[in-house]
């Protein structure tokens, strides 16, 4: 969903600078498979990037949990949620988009690979439009994160590949990408997505159901449906 910020270059620059840091402070001798680089990076990126008279942003990761029984990543697709709490001291927004990893160009996954990442794609598709692959390839020795389109890698369609701190200044700073439901922001925030379940599509629209943890026996849900 896109919405009017305009950030002086100033704001938009501790941005970019943030995430090349948090980029360039990983090494991938220690990081050297997808899910350990990709809990550092989202480590690194967590934080206040920028907090003053003019603006805020905030950026707080959340690591998917994708081991043991009824592990997020497997029914959701993700293995990561980017989000972003903007504001120019005006207007305030808060945003998420779900994130699924892979190393190295995805252009060059093999057939397997391919379809497996089509099906998380759609997985992630079932929660939110707000559905991103950040491809990790390998350059001068040194990982440099990308994101891309889920759509467009679902529907096998040429795409754009934003560098990630490129990403974040055109597409997350101006608020062209992320969903900002406040039910959907609120449900993704702990690794399990506890409260946040895809249960029916019922003629097209989508119903959302976010359950609250039970007191005493009894378990108290709420459902909006989309579209």
């Amino acid at each position: 969903m896109r919405h009017a910020f305009r950030f002086p270059e100033h704001i938009r620059k501790a941005l970019k600078n943030h995430i090349e840091k948090a980029v360039s402070e990983i090494d991938m001798r220690r990081f050297h498979q997808e899910a350990p680089y990709t809990d550092a990076l989202a480590a690194k990126l967590q934080g206040v990037v920028y907090d003053q008279n003019d603006g805020y942003v905030k950026i707080d990761s959340t690591v998917v949990n994708e081991r043991g029984r009824g592990a997020a990543e497997k029914w959701s697709g993700a293995d990561l949620v980017i989000t972003a709490s903007i504001s120019d001291k005006i207007h305030k927004i808060t945003k998420a988009i779900l994130v699924q990893s892979k190393l190295g160009d995805i252009d060059k996954l093999n057939p397997n690979q391919k379809n497996k990442l089509r099906d998380q794609v759609q997985k992630m598709k079932r929660f939110t439009n707000s559905v991103k692959v950040m491809e990790i390839p390998e350059i001068s020795g040194q990982r440099r994160p990308r994101i891309v389109s889920g759509h467009r890698v679902l529907a096998d369609e040429p795409y754009t590949s934003y560098d990630l701190s490129d990403y974040f200044v055109r597409r997350i700073l101006t608020t062209f990408d992320g969903d900002t439901r406040r039910e959907f922001v609120d449900s993704v925030q702990d690794s399990g997505l506890t409260r946040l379940r895809v249960i029916a599509n019922l003629g097209g629209r989508q119903i959302i159901s976010h359950v609250v943890k039970p007191k005493q026996n009894k378990t108290l849900t709420t459902v909006e449906v989309l579209g």
